[in-house]
């Protein structure tokens, strides 16, 4: 069994100390040891760190930042290496949990589903969507010994033949598979075209205007291909979360 090693560490102006960094990594191992890995099968250790502190060789960093150069989300390093940029801000925790699992699924970036095309334009042809375990749901979140945790994905999320009973997600808020709220989002990759689509948080469907790049990771080409302004806008998860908060607010579950 392969065990990943996340840090967690604060270059914010929050200033958080290790005591309360700490506090959320203990929230996220019981999210990965109790809730997650049972359904995804993938295995880490969170560490916090505190200011300063290096970042062991082996470990994949998490960064709060009040400012982000590589941009916000999940990246791959010079050599390699997965890390991840979250927004300082109100439930920044949910941000950290979001970005941790969607890292652990996907490292590389590269995980694709084939099924077909959500566009309501479409006629329906097999697509590639990108495997992002947070985006579909990341309104929704809940409560682990007072921290705030993201909502993610089931595999069963892209199985458009699932039965009647089935969780596409883990608390249970998305009724089928591709069932996408506003606030949330999903992207794919059309052969017929050789372009990425997404739907969009505000539930409109657009279409990059340059065609992929097969040779670059597909997470990589995705921000890429729909530019800085847009990448900004999607990923700064506190901002979502704020507008469309009524909507969350409704369909937000605890579990400790």
């Amino acid at each position: 069994m392969r065990i990943r090693h996340v840090t967690l560490q604060d270059q914010s102006s929050l200033k958080l100390t290790l005591s309360q960094l700490q506090d959320v990594t203990q929230a996220l191992q019981t999210q990965l040891d109790r809730d997650f890995t049972p359904i995804w099968g993938v295995h880490a250790q969170v560490q916090a760190l505190d200011q300063g502190e290096n970042v062991p060789a082996h470990a994949w960093p998490m960064a709060i930042l009040d400012k982000s150069d590589a941009g916000l989300g999940v990246h791959l390093d010079k050599n390699g290496k997965p890390f991840a940029e979250i927004q300082a801000g109100d439930d920044w925790s949910i941000t950290a949990s979001h970005e941790m699992l969607e890292m652990l699924v996907d490292p590389l970036g590269h995980k694709l589903r084939s099924d077909p095309d959500i566009d309501p334009a479409s006629d329906k042809h097999l697509v590639e969507y990108l495997v992002e375990v947070g985006d579909p749901c990341e309104i929704f979140a809940y409560s682990i010994n007072g921290i705030n945790v993201s909502d993610f994905i089931t595999p069963d999320f892209y199985d458009t033949n699932a039965p009647a009973g089935t969780d596409f997600d883990f608390l249970g808020r998305l009724s089928q598979a591709f069932d996408i709220p506003q606030g949330c989002y999903i992207s794919w990759i059309d052969p017929q075209d050789g372009k990425w689509h997404q739907k969009q948080t505000d539930g409109s469907f657009i279409t990059a205007r340059e065609k992929a790049n097969p040779h670059k990771s597909p997470r990589d080409q995705r921000d890429i291909a729909f530019g800085e302004e847009e990448n900004r806008g999607r990923h700064d998860l506190l901002a979502i979360r704020r507008k469309y908060r009524p909507t969350a607010a409704k369909k937000t579950a605890a579990r400790s």
